[in-house]
C-alpha cells in the first residue's frame, strides 16, 4: 500500500507526456515515453509525490509533531494517515515547505533523524505473535521452528518505519509546488 499525493495547482513547466498503447509502441518509444515522464515530474515537482507507507507515516508523523504541529488541524494530522483524498490547502502547504526547509537549515531535520534512529535501536524485541513467543509453530502453515522469529522473540514492528531527511526534503518540495494537496 501507498500513499499517492496529488498537488492541487501546481505549476506546470510543459505538457505531459503521452503514449499511444494500443499502437504496439517499439522499445525505443517506451524508453523515450518513460524518460520524458520522468522528466516531467522532476520539471514538476508540485504535481505528484509517492511514498509507501512504511516511508509515509514517520514523515507524516514528524510534519504533525515537528513541522505544523499548529497549523494543520486535528482532522489534517488524522486523515493524512488514510488514502481519502484529504486536502491540505495551499497556505498550509506552503508553511510545511518552509518550516521544513527552515529546520533543515538549522541542522533539525538532520537531529530529528538521529533521535529517530537511536530510538528505533533501543526498542526490545517482542514476544512473536506467530509461535505466542515458544520458538515453535504448530499449525497450517508452519510445523517446527518457527520461520517469524527467533526463539520466540521478533524485531519490533516500528523498525519497519524508516525516516528519510531525503524524502522529507523531497516532499518540501513537492508541498511547495503544489498549490495544496490531496493525500489519497
Amino acid at each position: 500500500m501507498g500513499f499517492d499525493v496529488h498537488g492541487k495547482q501546481p505549476k506546470i513547466i510543459g505538457e505531459k507526456p503521452e503514449i499511444n498503447w494500443g499502437s504496439d509502441p517499439s522499445d525505443t518509444e517506451k524508453d523515450k515515453y518513460f524518460d520524458d515522464k520522468d522528466k516531467y515530474y522532476q520539471d514538476n515537482p508540485g504535481v505528484y509525490f509517492r511514498n509507501n507507507v512504511w516511508y509515509w507515516r514517520p514523515l507524516w508523523s514528524y510534519i504533525c509533531s515537528e513541522v505544523a504541529p499548529n497549523i494543520l488541524s486535528e482532522k489534517d494530522k488524522e486523515r493524512g494517515d488514510y488514502n481519502d483524498y484529504h486536502l491540505i490547502n495551499a497556505v498550509k502547504a506552503i508553511y510545511i515547505a518552509d518550516k521544513i526547509e527552515e529546520l533543515d537549515a538549522a541542522g533539525e531535520l538532520e537531529a530529528f533523524a538521529i533521535k529517530y534512529v537511536k530510538g528505533l535501536e533501543a526498542l526490545p524485541k517482542e514476544k512473536c505473535t506467530h509461535c505466542n513467543g515458544t520458538g515453535v509453530r504448530n499449525d497450517i502453515h508452519v510445523r517446527g521452528k518457527c520461520n517469524a522469529c527467533e526463539e520466540g522473540l521478533k524485531e519490533s514492528w516500528a523498525k519497519s518505519y524508516p525516516f528519510d531527511t531525503d524524502n522529507v526534503r523531497e516532499f518540501a518540495r513537492f508541498a511547495r509546488a503544489s498549490g495544496g494537496f490531496q493525500i489519497g
